[in-house]
C-alpha cells in the first residue's frame, strides 16, 4: 500500500515539474545588473537639468577658448617688438578710437585708456586670456586639492600632528595673505610657476582643515575600529574607510577650485601682482585694464566683454559642483 502511494506521489511530481538540469558556469550569473557607484552617480547627474545646462555651457566656452582667436583675421602690426591684431588699421596712422561690437570686431576693440591693450581686438584678447587663465586655475586647483586631501587626511588621522598643524593654521590665518603675496611677487620673478606657487602656498589650507574635521568625526566609528583591530594600515584606513566617505565634498571642491583660481588671479592683477600685459594675456589683466580706462562708463563694452565669459564660467562651475555633490552623495543612492 505504501509503495503504491509513493509511486503515485512521484508520478504527480514528475507531471508538475520538469528537471532541466544545471551547469556549473551558470551558478556565477546574476539576474540583476551589478551595482556600480559611479554608474549610479552619472545617471543621477544627467537627470539634473541644471547640470546638463552647465555642462553644455562649459563645452561652448571651451570650444571658443580653443578656436575663438582663430575665427577672426585682422591686419598684423608690430608694437614694442610684439605683433598684434588691429581690426581698424594701424593706430599709429589712424589713432586709437572706441569701437564697440560690430561685424568687424565682435567684442569691440580695447579703449584708448587700456594701456597696452588699446586698439586691440577684444574678441581675440578675451579668448586668449580665458585659455591661459583656465590653464593657470586648473593647475592651481589640482595642486591645492592634492595637498589638501593628503595633508588633511594625515592631519585628521594622526593625532600627534594636530597641535603642529593647528599652530601653522593659526599663523597663516593671522598674517594678511595680500601682504605675503606682495612680498613674494616683488622678490620672485614673474612667471607662470611663480603665480602657481604664490596661489598654492596657502590655498590648500581650507580643504585640509575641512577634511581634518570630517575625519575626526568618523574615525572612531565601529567599522573603523574593527578595521584597526584587524590590523589595517593607516594608508588603507585613510584610502578605503575615510576618504570614500568624503567623495561628494572632494568633488564639490574640485569644481569650485577652478573659478576660485581665476578669481584669485584677477585679484592679483588688480593690485599689479600678476603678469605684465606685454608678458601674458589673462582675464585678470583685461579686467584691470578695462577698469583703468576712465571712459569705461561711456563705453561699457570694454568691461562687459571679459565679464561675458568670466561670469558664465564661474556660475557654470559653481552649479555643476552643487549637482555633483548631490549625485556623489552615497546617502542619495539606493
Amino acid at each position: 500500500m505504501s509503495k503504491h502511494i509513493d509511486t503515485l506521489i512521484r508520478h504527480d511530481i514528475e507531471d508538475l515539474f520538469t528537471v532541466v538540469g544545471t551547469k556549473d558556469e551558470e551558478f556565477e550569473k546574476l539576474d540583476a545588473i551589478p551595482y556600480s557607484y559611479w554608474r549610479s552617480t552619472f545617471k543621477r547627474l544627467f537627470k539634473n537639468p541644471i547640470a546638463i545646462i552647465c555642462i553644455v555651457l562649459l563645452v561652448i566656452l571651451l570650444f571658443f577658448t580653443i578656436f575663438g582667436p582663430i575665427m577672426k583675421s585682422y591686419h598684423i602690426y608690430e608694437r614694442d617688438g610684439n605683433l598684434f591684431e588691429y581690426p581698424y588699421g594701424d593706430p599709429r596712422f589712424s589713432g586709437v578710437h572706441y569701437h564697440g561690437p560690430s561685424s568687424v570686431s565682435w567684442f569691440g576693440i580695447g579703449g584708448a585708456g587700456m594701456g597696452y591693450f588699446a586698439g586691440l581686438d577684444l574678441w581675440s584678447l578675451v579668448w586668449e586670456g580665458t585659455r591661459f587663465s583656465l590653464i593657470l586655475a586648473t593647475t592651481v586647483a589640482l595642486i591645492d586639492i592634492v595637498l589638501g586631501i593628503v595633508i588633511g587626511a594625515a592631519w585628521g588621522y594622526f593625532r600627534w600632528l594636530d597641535p603642529i598643524m593647528i599652530e601653522i593654521r593659526n599663523f597663516i590665518s593671522n598674517v594678511p595673505s595680500l601682504l605675503l603675496y606682495i612680498l613674494l611677487m616683488n622678490f620672485l620673478p614673474r612667471s607662470f610657476w611663480t603665480i602657481v606657487f604664490v596661489l598654492c602656498l596657502f590655498g590648500w589650507l581650507g580643504l585640509a582643515s575641512f577634511i581634518r574635521n570630517q575625519i575626526i568625526i568618523i574615525r572612531n566609528r565601529e567599522y573603523n575600529i574593527a578595521s584597526q583591530t584587524l590590523g589595517s594600515s593607516p594608508v588603507a584606513m585613510i584610502t578605503h574607510n575615510l576618504l570614500p566617505y568624503l567623495v561628494s565634498v572632494i568633488v564639490t571642491v574640485v569644481s569650485t577650485s577652478i573659478p576660485a583660481g581665476i578669481s584669485a588671479e584677477v585679484g592679483l592683477a588688480f593690485f599689479g601682482l600678476s603678469f605684465q600685459p606685454m608678458q601674458q594675456v589673462t582675464l585678470g589683466q583685461i579686467l584691470t585694464s578695462a577698469t583703468s580706462d576712465v571712459n569705461w562708463t561711456k563705453h561699457p563694452y570694454i568691461l562687459i566683454a571679459p565679464l561675458i565669459v568670466m561670469v558664465p564660467l564661474t556660475v557654470a562651475f559653481f552649479y555643476l559642483g552643487l549637482a555633483l555633490s548631490d549625485a556623489t552623495d552615497p546617502k542619495t543612492h539606493r
